[in-house]
């Protein structure tokens, strides 16, 4: 049975050593770290742009609740076709973890705290939208407590996530992994 295991093991290498050798395509995400937290999906993944420009983002999961702003300013429910939210965090690992320690000192920074970051959304069609900004606030935690609140606006519509310190771990983890197991994925 070990060695069944093993030649199972050797066989998925072998296809994973492959499988890293060759260009990464357009438009397509290749997720490189994942967290599962309270039914919400985040993730690290890597997007090469039609340009041919390659960069980390940090998919946020689903919109909490996608709101649209009307003309005079009231704020009314709406759905679109906004499937995900995410943040650049660099074009090289270096720059990746710089964001992942930035992100990671906001929750030592007082509520109210507001930076912005360079931002996409994800719409159905698994394809990144054109660059735009998000800001990112610190929020207290109603038993104790920080948390990242994202706001992103997609054309008229607002968008709102949520990121715990716990998921930031999470993630900073699973990249390092991946690049222990990947390296040259990562190069």
């Amino acid at each position: 049975m070990k060695r069944f295991l093993l030649a199972v093991a050797a066989i998925m290498a072998t296809m994973g050593l492959q499988a890293q050798q060759k260009e990464i395509p357009a438009n397509i995400r290749l997720e490189v770290a994942e967290a599962e937290v309270d039914n919400a999906h985040y993730s690290i993944f890597i997007y090469k742009d039609g340009d041919g420009t390659v960069g980390y983002y940090l998919g946020l999961g689903g919109s909490r609740g996608i709101f649209a702003l009307t003309e005079n300013d009231n704020v009314t429910f709406s759905i679109q076709d906004v499937r995900e939210t995410c943040i650049w965090l660099g074009a090289t690992t270096e720059e990746v973890f710089a964001s992942i320690d930035t992100l990671l000192a906001l929750y030592d920074r007082e509520p109210g705290t507001v930076v912005e970051f360079r931002g996409r959304t994800t719409t159905g069609a698994e394809r990144l939208a054109d660059p735009n900004s998000t800001t990112c606030e610190v929020k207290k935690k109603l038993l104790g407590g920080k948390r990242l609140l994202f706001s992103f606006t997609s054309g008229r519509y607002q968008c709102g996530v949520y990121l715990t310190k716990g998921t930031v771990k999470q993630l900073r983890f699973g990249l390092k992994a991946n690049i222990k197991l990947n390296p040259k994925l990562h190069r």
